[in-house]
């Protein structure tokens, strides 16, 4: 007999058993809840991929990523001596599952397929439901080990493909930004709400006119004019810019529930009103980010002149050169508003897989300093640490409260033999995380032991470096 009909099941399930006698089909199904699972695996994923309320059943990717990066990093000679990628994402999934499934996120998963069950006419995708609420219940029921568990592997597998392609898991994290991806059809060809807008009001004249009539501008104006032509190029990244995506969701955020929010009419008086606020935001940043960003943009721009064959091209870059060196604050201010506004309304040449994963990254939440920290790591890897300071500060500013803005730059600063400012950024990082352990047992737990562990590698590494600064006696001297 079906081993399905003759369990006895919790009598949370029995509307799953109801259901599959209701829905029998002529063809002999397998014998086992296992093999039946086995059967359908690849369609449990299309299932979880196709139905809108089932897209979020997922782990949280970035979670999953700093996870990996962590169980990777301990062992690097292990994983870089890497042969079967199949036990190696076996044994990722047994360090890190037990993390993510708890009692609420097993609740979640089961009324969201016993929903879809309920809801679903297609015999494929009922059958598939069914089996994947059956290896639900065996979670508990059969003992199975969650790494071998076919829903929580496939569940794994869809997170960490949820705004990341992974060609192989270890080669993303080895080689960074190159391999990631952007899964979701519809975000490829669609900005965030926040980046629309401000493409909108970038797009007005009146955005314009309001910059233009900044004398300090004169000196780039030539520039800016071939720049908004396309026919010279600077570039800029959105994560040299780590202050903005913060800036304007502040001047956003309580329009963004707004089902008129981007096609909304607006009359030529509010946009003007617009406009100057969204200056006043972008220039917000921009007054944070300039100092770090201004010898990459003076580089950057002397390069671009050295390459460039049209004198009156090169002349306008020299002029700019010339500005941008005197430090003149606004005049160099309103040039980068304007750099960035040219490459927020001319995605075709400025658009990059670079720009598209910081802000998809970071306006996940403005609000949570975890993802600064999170996208700072990456940028650590990429031999990008100037700009991974400045992100670790964004985190400071917006949680002051939280540690991982102190705990990022606390690491930075430990891998640059900096010490002594390393410990106390550390300490306070430690002194956050055990005030929110209080207000909220068990949650940091694990972040709390790995900040003490990273000041206990920090103070034998201070032994070692006074070591070596200690003067050596020559006991042969004379």
């Amino acid at each position: 007999m079906d081993s399905i009909a003759t369990t006895a099941a919790p009598p949370r399930f029995e509307i799953v058993e109801k259901a599959i006698k209701e829905t029998r089909v002529e063809k002999k199904l397998p014998k086992t809840s296992l093999e039946r699972l086995i059967d359908n695996s690849e369609h449990i994923a299309d299932v979880l991929l196709s139905r809108k309320k089932l897209k979020n059943l997922r782990f949280d990717e970035l979670e999953l990523l700093r996870e990996i990066r962590e169980l990777v990093e301990a062992n690097p000679n292990k994983f870089e001596k890497l042969k079967q990628p199949g036990e190696f994402r076996r044994e990722i999934r047994a360090a890190v599952l037990p993390n993510f499934i708890n009692d609420d996120f097993i609740k979640n998963a089961e009324e969201k397929l016993l929903g879809e069950l309920l809801n679903s006419q297609q015999p494929v995708d009922q059958d598939s439901l069914m089996t994947a609420l059956v290896f639900l219940q065996s979670h508990t029921d059969l003992g199975l080990p969650l790494e071998d568990n076919p829903l929580w592997e496939t569940i794994f597998n869809l997170s960490l493909k949820d705004g990341l392609q992974f060609v192989d898991t270890l080669i993303v994290l080895m080689e960074g930004m190159d391999n990631l991806r952007v899964k979701d059809p519809e975000i490829l060809t669609k900005d965030p709400l926040i980046l629309q807008k401000t493409k909108q009001i970038c797009q007005w004249p009146v955005f314009w006119r309001l910059l233009i009539e900044h004398k300090e501008i004169l000196p780039f104006e030539g520039l800016i004019s071939t720049i908004l032509r396309g026919e010279i190029m600077i570039e800029l990244y959105f994560d040299e810019l780590v202050h903005l995506p913060y800036s304007l969701y502040k001047l956003f955020k309580d329009e963004l529930a707004n089902p008129d929010f981007i096609t909304e009419l607006i009359p030529d008086g509010d946009k003007e009103k617009l406009a100057k606020k969204l200056t006043a935001a972008i220039l917000e940043s921009v007054e944070k980010d300039l100092p770090f960003l201004l010898p990459d943009i003076i580089r950057r721009i002397e390069n671009v002149s050295k390459k460039q064959k049209k004198s009156e091209f090169k002349e306008q870059l020299q002029q700019a050169l010339e500005t941008l060196k005197s430090e003149d604050k606004l005049a160099n201010n309103i040039f980068i508003i304007i750099l960035i506004a040219a490459k927020i309304s001319m995605r075709k040449y400025w658009e990059s897989k670079r720009d598209r994963f910081f802000f998809f990254t970071i306006l996940k939440n403005p609000l949570d300093s975890k993802n600064y920290f999170d996208y700072g790591h990456i940028l650590i890897r990429l031999k990008k640490k100037k700009t991974a300071r400045q992100l670790f500060n964004c985190a400071i500013e917006i949680e002051p409260e939280k540690f991982w803005g102190y705990w990022g730059i606390g690491e930075l600063l430990s891998k640059n033999n900096k010490t002594e400012e390393a410990e106390q950024y550390l300490g306070t990082a430690l002194k956050s995380a055990q005030k929110l352990e209080i207000q909220q047992p068990q949650k940091y737990r694990r972040e709390l032991f790995l900040i003490k562990e990273d000041l206990k590698k920090l103070k034998k590494k201070k032994v070692r470096l006074q070591v070596k600064e200690q003067p050596q006696i020559d006991l042969f001297g004379i």
